[in-house]
């Protein structure tokens, strides 16, 4: 259970990472 829960916290980083970098990217092409 313990190793599950790591692995589900590991992948909602990953998951929250590509969602910055999907912002960062949307305000970029916004800009220019």
């Amino acid at each position: 259970l313990k190793a599950k829960r790591e692995m589900s916290g590991k992948n909602y980083s990953i998951g929250l990472y590509y969602y910055f970098c999907y912002l960062i990217s949307k305000v970029f092409r916004l800009r220019f």
